[in-house]
């Protein structure tokens, strides 16, 4: 509800606008719809209320959409020649200054030098260094949209930048006042109570390479061995013992210290690598798949499931392709190859490493499903399975989501590992050892949200399955 004195207030300052009723309400602050405001008009014209200025609202209004506000500059129409010559060339901005206290509008500045030669360069100089303090250091179009640390900031860096400048001039040009300044100061001057926090969260986020949103950082600070603390009581250095603290805390160190993980939505969408070369024999059977057409990828022990697929890096002159098994169990990567080649060596060898790892057996094969690429086709790969027990199954042709899971665990590493990271001068030497490092960091050391914020490794060893 709007008092009779907010009414006239506003009708008021709609009048001074010089806008549409429009225009009006949807530019102006602390404005109405635009069915009150022609409401309050109907009323005004039969005498019901008179606008008249109040000054609490008006200032209120003043610190950013006052006459002196970008906004303001921007909501009014230029005057034209007639309008000019009445304000002797000064134009109705500078003419109707006359009269506004405490205005801190950059172009009155110069407005109100002193008479004297040597003070008025002074003063010249320091607000010079004011302003070039506020819009290059802070970015900020004026004093009257700083806070209270901005405009102390601001001072500061206008006191460092000229000798002229003198702490009387940095209050009353941004409009501070001393005593708020000197808080400022001593408060900005006191040792960061949350310098620990930032520490721990930067080492939890750069120990992902990134890939760390606030949720995982968060989660990965109350990891640890020991009694937890709270955030408050972390001793500077302490890198090891449980932290408890909000992630909305988490979230806003993150922002403030400028830590924004890595999206793949955030990239553009490379070519898909494709390694289909026709259809070679007849297709195994897609056993994961149901009879209502969906996929069953779920496992009730390792070993029995997993999915294979090779994926494309492409990096400055070279590309790798890493060949993978992933058990669908807990989705635990058990193997893998890189190769700077797209042959069979890489799966073969992905095969022969899984197909140790897991040691299936006539009574206890493996399923191992796969899609319908050139090696998987082969003759070479059908022998390999069955030496090592291991049943072949295969997506049907050009169905992509049948090897959901594989596809998944490669766009989660891409995703987390090689996406908006800078690969030049990199080696494949070097990209190889990188990745398989973070490969095993995948299994071993990423806690995931799934499992109770817990790694594969704890998981496994939480069931009592070595890993």
């Amino acid at each position: 509800m709007y008092t009779k004195g907010e009414r006239e207030g506003t009708l008021w300052e709609f009048h001074r606008s010089g806008m549409s009723v429009a225009e009006a309400c949807r530019r102006l602050p602390l404005f109405p719809n635009e069915w009150n405001l022609r409401r309050w008009l109907r009323m005004e014209e039969a005498g019901e209320l008179a606008a008249r200025e109040m000054p609490e609202r008006a200032s209120r209004m003043h610190c950013a959409h006052g006459e002196g506000s970008p906004a303001y500059r921007r909501a009014r129409p230029r005057p034209g020649p007639a309008a000019r010559a009445r304000t002797e060339g000064r134009g109705p901005d500078l003419a109707g200054t006359e009269g506004r206290e405490g205005q801190t509008d950059w172009r009155d500045w110069g407005a109100d030098l002193p008479e004297d030669p040597a003070e008025r360069a002074r003063v010249a100089e320091a607000r010079l260094a004011e302003a070039l303090a506020v819009l290059d250091v802070l970015k900020a179009p004026g004093p009257g949209s700083l806070t209270s640390e901005e405009r102390y900031l601001a001072g500061q860096a206008a006191r460092e930048a000229s000798p002229a400048v003198r702490l009387a001039d940095v209050c009353e040009t941004p409009s501070i006042p001393k005593s708020t300044y000197l808080s400022q100061r001593a408060r900005l001057s006191r040792p960061d109570p949350e310098a620990a926090l930032r520490a721990r969260v930067r080492a939890s986020f750069e120990a992902s390479g990134g890939a760390f949103g606030s949720e995982s950082v968060w989660a990965d600070l109350r990891r640890g061995e020991g009694e937890p603390v709270s955030w408050r009581g972390l001793a500077e250095g302490d890198m090891a013992t449980p932290v408890v603290v909000s992630e909305k805390v988490v979230r806003r160190v993150m922002r403030e210290e400028g830590l924004v993980p890595r999206k793949a939505a955030q990239v553009r969408r490379r070519a898909r690598c494709s390694s289909y070369a026709g259809e070679r024999g007849e297709r195994p059977a897609n056993l994961p798949l149901r009879e209502d057409g969906a996929h069953d990828f779920h496992a009730a022990e390792p070993g029995l499931l997993c999915v294979t697929d090779v994926t494309e890096f492409r990096l400055g002159g070279f590309k790798a392709y890493l060949s993978a098994a992933v058990d669908c169990f807990d989705g635990w990567p058990v193997c893998w190859r890189v190769s700077p080649h797209p042959d069979a060596g890489p799966a073969l060898g992905t095969l022969g490493d899984l197909v140790a790892a897991v040691r299936p057996t006539e009574g206890r094969p493996l399923v191992l499903h796969s899609d319908g690429g050139a090696v998987y086709m082969t003759d070479e790969w059908a022998a390999a399975c069955a030496a090592g027990h291991a049943a072949r199954s295969m997506s049907r042709k050009a169905r992509s989501p049948d090897n959901a899971r594989c596809e998944g665990f490669f766009g989660t590493l891409k995703s987390d590992f090689f996406h908006g990271t800078d690969w030049r001068g990199v080696t494949f030497a070097e990209f190889r050892e990188r990745l398989g490092a973070h490969v095993e960091w995948h299994g071993g050391g990423k806690p995931k949200k799934a499992l109770g914020w817990r790694t594969l490794r704890e998981h496994r060893a939480a069931l009592g399955y070595a890993a």
